[in-house]
């Protein structure tokens, strides 16, 4: 087979499951891992994919739209599981993400919540909810990340403390925990988690098991787990995390 014809395949995949494991092409296909690593650095450098630990995940570039869209049935199931954590008058962080906005659409009625985000778009969406009392961490807006981001952004989380943070991942693994693809990000997110009493990750199959080049977070730090019901939980369940699944 020609390396264009396997790394096409290897792209069907990606545009499929959202991520591939290095070691499972190297059987399938009969080659070295470090073949298969080589094959997804190219395929990363023309913007392809995304490298993570153990293999890739499909590109995250695009529009906020874009990554709304993608895996949306997904991400609402686990919204509505991710939000029953929730008890009335409590402060919740927000973090930006796609998987986060779908849990701010969730938020229900009538908690008298506060709600603090670093995400203009979780921000406008709750901004009809007369029934929260809404705070919008500022900072320099990255547009490709569709979140505040910098020191301005870390000194306004510093003036809370949050009874839960719902935070964004990259990635999530079960020993290396919640990482970024961004240093900024990461940093903004570390903060978050510093200043929220639990910490609750809601994470689609393509990331779980995964894990981007910045640390943000030990899995021992984290409350919650909500993702799909899959036999890779256990190993998290193992590390003591509470995991919830979407009925």
């Amino acid at each position: 087979m020609l390396t264009a014809q396997r790394r096409q395949i290897i792209k069907n995949e990606l545009d499929r499951a959202g991520r591939v494991v290095a070691r499972d092409l190297a059987q399938r296909f009969d080659l070295s891992e470090d073949t298969i690593r080589r094959d997804l650095r190219q395929m990363a450098s023309a913007g392809l994919c995304q490298r993570v630990y153990g293999g890739a995940v499909a590109p995250s570039a695009g529009s906020l739209v874009m990554r709304h869209d993608h895996l949306a049935s997904e991400k609402a199931r686990l919204a509505q599981a991710a939000v029953t954590l929730l008890q009335p008058g409590q402060t919740v962080m927000i973090d930006a993400g796609s998987t986060n906005t779908a849990i701010a659409r969730a938020l229900p009625e009538n908690m008298n919540l506060t709600i603090a985000t670093n995400a203009p778009d979780i921000a406008h969406l709750l901004t009809a909810r007369s029934d929260l009392r809404l705070i919008m961490l500022g900072g320099h807006y990255h547009p490709d990340l569709g979140a505040c981001l910098g020191p301005e952004t870390r000194a306004a989380i510093a003036t809370l403390q949050a009874d839960w943070l719902f935070l964004g991942t990259c990635g999530f693994e079960s020993t290396l925990g919640v990482t970024a693809f961004d240093a900024g990000e990461a940093e903004v997110k570390a903060t978050m988690a510093a200043f929220s009493d639990r910490v609750a990750i809601a994470v689609t199959v393509e990331k779980l098991g995964t894990a981007a080049p910045f640390p943000v977070l030990r899995t021992e730090k984290i409350k919650t787990l909500i993702a799909e019901d899959q036999p890779s939980l256990a190993a998290y369940r193992a590390k003591g995390l509470s995991v919830v699944t979407p009925g």
